[in-house]
């Protein structure tokens, strides 16, 4: 098995999960050091990539002091069970509204299944619980000490998840975003000097107001580079929030157009066509749009779910 692990910055290393399936669709990060961390573990069915990446630098699971998730969704912490099974001498990290999830994951289960169904357990495999000792809720401006000088700060960054960390790396300047500052697409066929991004808005909690809020206070932050779990890094990270707000303007117009009555049909009928000439105006390149086809039909779900919400009064 062939595993791409970067060096993305000081001692941090990015592993491809190949999350169904698919290269450069979902990164988890390793900082090498006295704690050595993990940031996200995507689903588990990544379990292998993260181990080998693992490996690859001179670790075993056994060797990890943290792991951290931005949130619980499940490519990016389905696997958090599975990985602290391995990991005994780990804590988990994460927001204090992702941590009841984490211990017992029956409501993130229906809900994830109420999205994807019966192909649920293909797409993401098994989801594990993890033991109420060993994890530790990260309060907002919460800091992490993982020795020699290098810690992490936790921020509050609902907007795509109430539940959604951000975190702030001092030693690179770089925040590991999560959802937050949008998908860093990479086409297939077409060099990494190509970025395409676009935010993600998936059901059940996307609010748009609230993401430029939290975008403007990692903004506010001066980050050098934005470290995406899909996909990889973004530097200067300007360009991450560019696309970021650039993407928000364009679902709020869309918003704004769909009747109340809309259907995510109708939603994804409007992303689809914005998205085929937006794309291709911010490429130069005729790419298509099947690589984003599965978030064009998530994000079309979470666009209905906020105007539902919105004409209801319950945002």
């Amino acid at each position: 098995m062939s595993i791409a692990v970067t060096e993305v910055g000081e001692d941090l290393f990015l592993v491809d999960l190949r999350e169904a399936g698919r290269p450069f669709r979902s990164s988890a990060y390793i900082i090498r050091g006295p704690e050595p961390t993990l940031i996200e573990t995507g689903s588990s069915n990544c379990f292998t990539y993260v181990v080998d990446g693992l490996k690859t630098l001179g670790y075993s699971p056994a060797d990890l002091k943290h792991i951290v998730v931005t949130h619980v969704h499940l490519d990016h912490a389905g696997g958090a069970g599975q990985m602290m099974e391995a990991s005994p001498h780990a804590i988990l990290h994460a927001h204090r509204r992702a941590v009841p999830h984490l211990i017992d994951p029956t409501r993130l289960e229906a809900g994830s299944r109420s999205v994807y169904g019966s192909a649920l357990e293909s797409l993401f495999g098994a989801i594990l619980p993890v033991p109420p000792d060993r994890v530790q809720v990260q309060q907002d401006s919460s800091v992490l000490d993982l020795g020699h000088g290098r810690h992490l700060t936790f921020y509050d960054t609902p907007g795509h998840a109430k539940h959604h960390s951000c975190i702030w790396d001092n030693v690179t300047r770089g925040i590991f975003s999560g959802d937050t500052v949008g998908i860093r697409y990479h086409f297939a066929g077409v060099s990494d000097d190509v970025i395409y991004g676009f935010p993600t808005t998936t059901p059940p909690d996307f609010d748009p107001d609230v993401m430029l809020a939290s975008l403007d206070r990692l903004q506010a932050m001066n980050p050098d580079v934005i470290y995406h779990t899909h996909f990889g890094p973004t530097s200067p990270a300007r360009e991450a929030f560019a696309f970021t707000r650039r993407g928000i303007l364009a679902i709020q117009q869309i918003l704004d157009r769909l009747p109340d009555d809309a259907t995510a049909q109708m939603a994804e009928e409007e992303l689809r066509a914005y998205l085929s000439k937006d794309v291709e105006h911010s490429t130069h390149l005729g790419v298509g749009l099947s690589d984003l086809a599965l978030d064009i039909y998530l994000n079309a779900q979470g666009m209905i779910v906020y105007k539902q919400k919105k004409k209801a009064g319950k945002l």
